[in-house]
Formats: C-alpha cells, sequence, structure tokens
C-alpha cells in the first residue's frame, strides 16, 4: 500500500510491534529512542531503503524506536503476512528477505564498530560521505545524537575540519 507522511510527522511510536515492512520512495526517515527522557538517533532512512525495526519486525516483539519523517515522505508499506505470503509463492522473494537481513546484520556491527573504534572525526567523515544530503536536510542536533555526542562537540569536529565556526 502507498502512503505518504508530512515532515515532522511521528508516524510510528515504540512500545507496539514493527509489524510493517517500509519501502522510502522519497524522503528522509529517523528512527530514534527515548533514553532517560532524552532522544537519542538511532538510524536515517533514506529514499530507496527499507524502514523499519528490524528485530522487532522479526520477533514481532515491542519497538523500542520511534519513527519520524524529517521531511514529506512516500513509502510503500509491506504487512508481514504480505512478505510472508510472497516468500511462500515466489522463493525468489526469499532471497531479497536474505539480502536486507544480512545489510541489517552489516550495518549494525559497521556501526557498533565506529562507535567503539573510531574517532568522532573519522565518523562524521564517513556519516558526510555516506548521506551528504543529511547535512544539507536535517538539525545538526539529531546527526550529533547518531554520532553519540553533544551538539558542541559535533560543532567543534566540523570547525576543525573546515575552519569555520559553527
Amino acid at each position: 500500500m502507498r502512503k505518504s507522511v508530512e515532515a515532522n510527522s511521528i508516524f510510528f511510536s515504540a512500545s507496539e510491534p514493527f509489524s510493517k515492512l517500509l519501502f522510502l520512495e522519497k524522503g528522509l526517515v529517523r528512527s530514534y529512542r527515548v533514553i532517560d527522557g532524552k532522544d537519542i538517533t538511532f538510524y536515517f532512512f533514506t529514499a530507496g531503503e527499507f524502514a523499519v525495526d528490524y528485530e522487532s519486525f522479526l520477533k514481532e516483539s515491542e519497538s523500542s524506536l520511534f519513527f519520524e519523517a524529517l521531511v514529506d515522505c512516500d513509502y510503500l508499506e509491506f504487512s508481514k503476512s504480505t512478505i510472508e505470503a510472497l516468500y511462500d509463492s515466489f522463493p525468489a522473494f526469499e532471497r531479497v528477505g536474505r539480502i536486507m537481513a544480512e545489510q541489517a546484520y552489516l550495518s549494525a556491527t559497521s556501526r557498533v564498530k565506529e562507535l567503539q573504534a573510531e574517532s568522532l572525526q573519522d565518523r562524521y567523515l564517513k556519516l558526510l560521505a555516506r548521506n551528504p544530503e543529511l547535512f544539507q536536510q536535517i538539525p545538526q542536533y539529531h546527526i550529533a545524537s547518531y554520532l553519540g555526542v553533544k551538539p558542541q562537540s559535533l560543532s567543534r569536529v566540523r570547525a576543525k575540519l573546515t575552519g569555520k565556526i559553527y
């Protein structure tokens, strides 16, 4: 089913199972958690990606994530039962599911390695190379949260790299 959501809309709230798979056709979505009253960015989804709390989707368990459209978004929504019916009817779709699972795993392990072993500057530069559009479309405090730092620390790194004060 094709759906749209306006910018700055929270279209999925934590505490319910994430039972849909969303293919983002247009836009930018942020998933985040609220921990001790603080909003912490978990991931950014861009056009051409599946936006999902994969753990909740697979386990059919309560999600800990909120999903927010940062800009106007268009997406295709697939229920878990629809996905499973496609797997049963068309075995080639299972390959797509396996590739999605592999990509989710690689993304998660890469993120953990970055947070554990790389400097803020390196994490910033990698994110900039991977998703340059983020830096034009969203507030810097979301990027800082994703990188695991306060906005002031991100400003210092940006200033060091560009020679400009932010």
